[in-house]
């Protein structure tokens, strides 16, 4: 079968891998017909993830039709179509019963090397699925790939970030990148009462798409963005910042917007970035410091019943459909910032 393979730090190639197997009574096979090109694969392209090895099947969006399943499975069957969380989890114990699921002694991430699990992504034609009955969620009928690829991650990040900072009816709130992440929460913002929402980022193709949500966007280049917000707000600054880059100048930006008792949302993937402030800033501002990792667990169904209701369409952040076959040229042409979201058509 063809799969998307790391080689090393930007080194991307399609190769010709042996198709996998049932490993276990849980598992499922799932024959991938649409995946997609997430801002975390680019920690992998970039060689910030440790212990990737030469030939990793990257990759951890993806939608498909269940292809093989292992005897204990009870939820799906061959010929079902699914979409996929990011990461396994068991659903059973304490960790996932209280809805941290990342804590799960089964956790495996998909494609994102030996340290998150050792588990094979989903840039291929197709991937071997743990725990099947609880990683994999039916796609609805009338719903597209493109519809609900994205419940398995980016979208449930958004989601999750925007309960977890807590923000009510009226809050101001800014978000620091106008990536895919950042596009996604300010289209989730007016589902949680947001009021003022100001987006910051300096590529203006990315800026001109918040503003079709709402949003009032801002490039750094051209104005102040502390100077525009305090202005708007009588002073009063953002009840919540969501830093959704994942780089060190959008980490200081983000800790410069929220008010007193405010709280900064770390989104975007960090790995090696210095904190931009001080404890004794953090008490003497009683900043809250909430980092999300993507719930799709916790969100999948509320947002496939939001999608099926014509409430949430984040298919219309995709601006690419390609070919597995290209996709060393789309890891480049995304580093570039030449592609917003694209997503690889691997199979009908």
């Amino acid at each position: 079968m063809l799969a998307v393979t790391s080689q090393g730090p930007e080194l991307i190639s399609v190769e010709d891998v042996p198709k996998p197997n049932l490993e276990t009574s849980t598992d499922a096979i799932v024959r991938v017909t649409t995946s997609a090109l997430c801002g975390t694969d680019m920690h992998i392209y970039h060689g910030k993830i440790p212990n990737v090895p030469a030939g990793w099947i990257v990759g951890h969006e993806f939608c498909g039709v269940v292809e093989d399943v292992g005897d204990a499975i009870t939820e799906f069957e061959v010929g079902d179509r699914v979409v996929a969380a990011m990461y396994v989890a068991c659903g059973r114990c304490p960790a996932c019963v209280s809805g941290d699921h990342r804590r799960c002694p089964s956790f495996q991430m998909f494609g994102m090397g030996v340290a998150f699990g050792n588990l094979a992504g989903g840039q291929a034609e197709y991937v071997r699925v743990p725990l099947a009955d609880m990683t994999l969620r039916a796609i609805p009928e009338g719903l597209s790939d493109e519809s609900t690829i994205f419940t398995g991650d980016i979208l449930a990040t958004a989601f999750s970030a925007l309960r977890q900072s807590g923000i009510v009816e009226g809050d101001t709130i800014a978000i620091v990148g106008a990536g895919p992440l950042g596009q996604l929460i300010a289209m989730c913002a007016p589902i949680f009462g947001a009021g003022l929402v100001f987006v910051i980022d300096v590529v203006e193709d990315r800026l001109a798409e918040v503003e079709r949500f709402g949003a009032i966007a801002i490039d750094p280049r051209q104005q102040d963005a502390r100077k525009l917000i305090k202005e708007a707000t009588a002073g009063a600054m953002c009840d919540a910042v969501f830093e959704a880059a994942g780089n060190e100048p959008a980490l200081k930006t983000a800790f410069s917007l929220p008010r007193a008792n405010g709280a900064v949302v770390l989104v975007g993937m960090l790995v090696d970035e210095h904190f931009p402030l001080t404890a004794g800033d953090l008490w003497l501002r009683n900043t809250r410091v909430i980092p999300v990792l993507g719930a799709p667990y916790s969100h999948r169904d509320e947002l496939l019943k939001l999608i099926a209701s014509g409430k949430l369409d984040a298919s219309q952040l995709i601006t690419d459909r390609l070919p597995l076959t290209s996709a060393a040229e789309a890891y480049a042409a995304f580093d570039r910032k030449e592609l917003q979201k694209a997503i690889f058509q691997v199979s009908a």
